[in-house]
């Protein structure tokens, strides 16, 4: 008699273990907080900003300018894969100029963005941040916008900065890889507009950050111009399209975007 009481209550805990799972299930994925949570920006490096997130406009020669993203490090020098010339870690600049393939490439800060909205995920990258920058860097892994199957490994800046901070196959790496396709998307992912498809509803919660005004100018621009998310399920990628005037590739271009005067 016990060995049958105890053989019911264990089909009793495993007929309420799978509900409970199914139950999950049925819930769907979990909430990005990104969606509810407070932006982060700065306007440089300092210290204890390990890992955020800053944009750049680069352009070479009066040609057009691009949107350029990289990581900051401990040391607040900035790990990218950069314009024409790979992935390296580079001091710190707000305006200047950086030598690659024997041309000067202009360079103009915008702003640094923390990619995480909370304590956990923000450690769990400083504490991997060199370790994840590092072999890349070490193997001079160089710049390209568009990797051919027989070409060599290359990583445009936002190929770079995704495989920095999405590393393995998490909810928020699939997450990212789902709704960012340029630098915009990365910046509307970081202020939690990318899964907002009504657009009054995209402005209301730009409204509802205490953004700077150059970041807020920025993702309003894009929230209303950059393509609503497909509701299909089985919506094709080209669904997505590139606003125009932007090169279809990775990074994207910034051609309406002056460098701050």
């Amino acid at each position: 008699m016990r060995a049958l009481a105890s053989l019911g209550w264990l089909w009793a805990a495993l007929f309420i273990f799978t509900g409970a799972a199914r139950a999950a299930a049925i819930a769907g994925p979990q909430l990005d907080v990104r969606a509810t949570s407070p932006v982060v920006t700065v306007e440089g490096t300092a210290p204890g900003q390990a890992g955020y997130v800053h944009f750049f406009i680069v352009r070479e020669a009066n040609s057009e300018w691009e949107t350029q993203v990289g990581i900051e490090m401990p040391d607040q020098r900035i790990a990218w894969s950069f314009f024409q010339l790979g992935v390296v870690v580079s001091p710190f600049m707000q305006s200047g100029a950086i030598t690659a393939n024997r041309k000067n490439i202009e360079v103009e800060y915008l702003y640094g963005v923390r990619p995480f909205p909370d304590d956990a995920s923000m450690r769990a990258l400083r504490s991997e941040l060199e370790a994840r920058v590092l072999p890349y860097a070490e193997a001079e892994t160089p710049y390209c916008i568009v990797r051919g199957p027989s070409d060599a490994p290359c990583l445009s800046c936002l190929s770079f900065v995704m495989r920095i901070l999405f590393p393995n196959a998490t909810l928020d790496h699939e997450r990212a890889q789902k709704a960012i396709y340029t630098t915009d998307d990365l910046l509307l992912y970081f202020a939690g507009v990318h899964g907002i498809q009504n657009r009054e509803a995209r402005l209301k919660r730009i409204d509802e950050l205490a953004l700077p005004p150059n970041v807020r100018e920025d993702v309003i621009r894009l929230a209303e111009t950059t393509n609503l998310p497909a509701t299909a399920k089985n919506a094709a990628p080209a669904d997505k399209a590139p606003v125009k005037g932007r090169r279809h590739a990775k990074p994207a271009t910034r051609s309406q975007q002056p460098p701050k005067s």
